[in-house]
């Protein structure tokens, strides 16, 4: 009889623990639901607005997702950089460039504080795929003679996706029973991008000559770059093609966002 219940010992210490976890779990949750939404302030700044969900798995494990908006629009703090540099074709680039973009980022957190669910630091491995729209001019030179040039601009438009891993640190503070203050401190990433680029505009044999040229030179530096990029062009009477084949693309995340638990 003895022997038997000595079998049962570890049975039974495991049943307490998971009861008691599902106790703790159960406990904390009766201060809030197992859900938060959040909306992000600091991509604001650039036009972007950004809204997330967050997931109780359990007492100190999350996931979630983020979802990030940017409309069509000329480039961020531009009118800044034209005054830090006094440059006419950076500042021509600047006033006629636009994008867009949207993007998406799964995500685990692992909180290390024992304060309870959605509290303190935290670590949070992601993955994010992000779609870019740009439309940008590309000027190129065309030899009328050997004292005589003129420069002609075709329009370039596309669009570049790219997926990115990295991890994110940052701190969640409970400020009331359902409002909490998400901190994402910073969250590095690296991956790669690739995408297509066309422009639209009539060439007779001479431009489209040169334009090759260019693109050419534009193709050779960027192959030379330390992590190079490697790109693929066609040149016809209708205009020009590029395809970015490979590029790395890194970035890192951040963010201050209010949240509400439910």
């Amino acid at each position: 009889m003895k022997k038997q219940f000595l079998r049962f010992i570890p049975a039974l210490g495991l049943i307490f623990a998971l009861s008691s976890a599902t106790a703790q779990t159960a406990s904390s949750l009766e201060e809030g639901g197992p859900n938060m939404v959040k909306f992000n302030v600091l991509p604001l700044l650039g036009g972007k607005f950004s809204f997330e969900y967050e997931r109780l798995l359990t007492s100190r494990i999350t996931a979630g997702a983020a979802i990030s908006i940017r409309p069509n629009k000329g480039l961020p703090f531009g009118s800044t950089v034209k005054s830090f540099v006094d440059d006419e074709e950076l500042d021509d680039l600047i006033d006629n460039f636009s994008s867009s973009n949207f993007s998406i980022t799964p995500e685990a957190r692992f909180y290390t504080s024992k304060r309870g669910p959605f509290s303190g630091f935290y670590i949070a491995p992601y993955i994010k795929y992000a779609s870019y729209g740009a439309s940008l001019p590309f000027d190129f030179d065309i030899e009328e003679t050997d004292i005589y040039s003129r420069t002609e601009t075709i329009p370039l438009k596309g669009d570049i996706t790219s997926f990115t891993a990295g991890v994110s640190f940052g701190v969640n503070f409970k400020l009331s029973r359902n409002i909490h203050l998400d901190w994402r401190i910073m969250g590095p990433g690296y991956g790669s991008a690739k995408g297509d680029v066309a422009g639209k505009m009539t060439l007779n044999s001479e431009e489209q000559s040169e334009l090759r040229e260019s693109l050419n030179d534009l193709k050779t530096d960027l192959e030379e770059l330390p992590l190079s990029i490697k790109i693929d062009y066609d040149v016809n009477a209708d205009g020009a093609n590029i395809k970015i084949l490979r590029s790395p693309w890194a970035g890192i995340r951040s963010g201050l966002s209010i949240a509400y638990r439910f």
